[in-house]
């Protein structure tokens, strides 16, 4: 966090009272609402339980996954200096379902490590993802004749909530959470002009985070329910790259949008001991539509 403080004092020393006629050079309105909706992909660590006879995977997914996103946005200008705040919340969503074999399995409890035979049956994954979020920006932007450049920095939260629910025929076989919680901040810079014609602006993000995740399981088939916490920095490495143009008296655009994540949660599991958690990169992406409102 001590970085974040640094980033958002050096901000507010470059923060500068010249008179400039806006903030952008492809708008100039006091406030903006803007409303995006699309697709959103997600490519976390993988998920396993259990082995069959052959030793490979009873039930896993990959975590590679597509589904919606959403989200709002509000610029506030203050025109006649250099400086805007910004807010954006999101929303994000995906799920996917792995059908196992019937053969015989083995897999070890949460809470002991220890293995566990389950009768033969039809087994069943289904995996959900809640992917939500906040930032608060503040934005100092510099009109030149490439356009405007700007730099800031970020208040950031960020949340992912994990559900793995396996099943045996009728029964419940294990069910798991993984609860991550991410909160720092963001150094950025930016550029906004024109691009084929079009408004367009690219911002690069530059993330560090306080993660913190909690696990948890459910009494099963496989034993009695367990918790494990873990907290460790996170670093991401975010782009955006939005276009605007105007659309029977609408502003419309697209937002096209990569995040890249040094460390997300995963679930280990290791003989004779209880379940753990540790980490692996991952990578989230976004195309929105837009609306400003």
């Amino acid at each position: 966090m001590s970085r974040v403080a640094f980033n958002l004092a050096l901000v507010f020393c470059l923060i500068g009272t010249s008179n400039v006629w806006g903030q952008s050079t492809i708008s100039n309105n006091p406030f903006e609402l803007s409303t995006g909706q699309g697709l959103w992909g997600a490519l976390l660590p993988a998920y396993s339980l259990g082995e069959d006879l052959s030793g490979a995977p009873a039930l896993s997914d990959s975590m590679d996954s597509v589904g919606y996103h959403g989200d709002l946005k509000a610029v506030r200008r203050f025109l006649g200096t250099r400086t805007s705040f910004e807010g954006r919340a999101f929303y994000a969503t995906s799920e996917s379902t792995a059908n196992g074999g019937s053969s015989d399995l083995s897999m070890l409890s949460p809470s002991a490590g220890s293995s566990v035979a389950i009768q033969p049956g039809a087994t069943r994954l289904a995996s959900d993802i809640d992917n939500y979020g906040l930032d608060l920006l503040l934005r100092d932007t510099w009109i030149t004749r490439f356009g405007g450049l700007s730099a800031g920095c970020a208040f950031s939260y960020i949340g992912f909530d994990q559900t793995f629910n396996s099943t045996v025929g009728s029964a419940d076989l294990l069910r798991e959470k993984l609860d991550s919680d991410l909160r720092g901040g963001k150094g950025f810079v930016g550029w906004d002009g024109c691009f084929c014609g079009r408004a367009t602006n690219i911002d690069l993000l530059f993330g560090f985070y306080d993660m913190n995740v909690t696990y948890g399981s459910e009494a099963g088939l496989l034993g009695p329910a367990a918790e494990h916490k873990m907290t460790k920095n996170v670093s991401t490495i975010e782009t955006n790259f939005t276009t605007r143009r105007d659309f029977r008296e609408i502003q419309v655009g697209t937002t096209i949008g990569v995040t890249y994540f040094t460390d997300l949660p995963m679930i280990q599991r290791n003989v004779g001991q209880p379940v753990s958690i540790g980490t692996d990169d991952a990578v989230t992406l976004k195309f929105l539509f837009e609306v400003l409102l």
